[in-house]
């Protein structure tokens, strides 16, 4: 199915809010969240042409992954409560792992830093000086014309970006 490459105007709240105004409002919450709150990831993306799969099944161990350069991005950070976890029933063996990681991530970044977030990019997040963790991205927020993510049901402006802890074995920085 080939996309629709005619601009078309979206002009259905055009009384009371124009493309002047959902631009402003974008550029006051960037100014907010880029400049202000200054809260920063790093996105290392996966090179899906260039990474090493098997002929089978499509799949790339973790040595055989390449990834592009990495891209440092504002986002607005949810990090959930963490989750502790047994390996058998009796609860002597126990593990505690962080929660799931939601971004809220402006299009219009994402858009000047030519780049995009996929499913199974590995995001970067440190939660003090002296340790990063990594997440993996599970579900790369791509449709967001929802009421929630629009001003006014005008036009979809962020991204959500649900992301879950990677394994250790999983993922190393480059």
């Amino acid at each position: 199915m080939a996309k629709n490459k005619k601009k078309i105007p979206i002009n259905r709240v055009n009384k009371f809010f124009s493309d002047e105004d959902f631009n402003m409002e974008i550029g006051m919450g960037r100014e907010y969240l880029e400049g202000d709150l200054n809260f920063t990831v790093v996105l290392y993306r996966v090179d899906r042409d260039k990474s090493l799969t098997d002929d089978i099944y499509a799949e790339a161990s973790a040595e055989e992954v390449r990834y592009h350069t990495p891209v440092e991005i504002s986002v607005l950070l949810n990090l959930e409560a963490s989750e502790a976890k047994t390996y058998n029933p009796n609860g002597t063996m126990r593990f505690e792992d962080y929660g799931k990681l939601s971004l809220h991530i402006y299009v219009e970044q994402l858009q000047e830093l030519e780049v995009d977030i996929s499913y199974g990019d590995y995001i970067a997040y440190n939660d003090n000086e002296e340790n990063i963790k990594y997440f993996t991205v599970v579900n790369d927020g791509k449709i967001y014309s929802d009421n929630e993510k629009t001003i006014l049901g005008y036009k979809g402006f962020y991204r959500t970006i649900l992301c879950v802890p990677a394994d250790p074995d999983e993922f190393e920085a480059i």
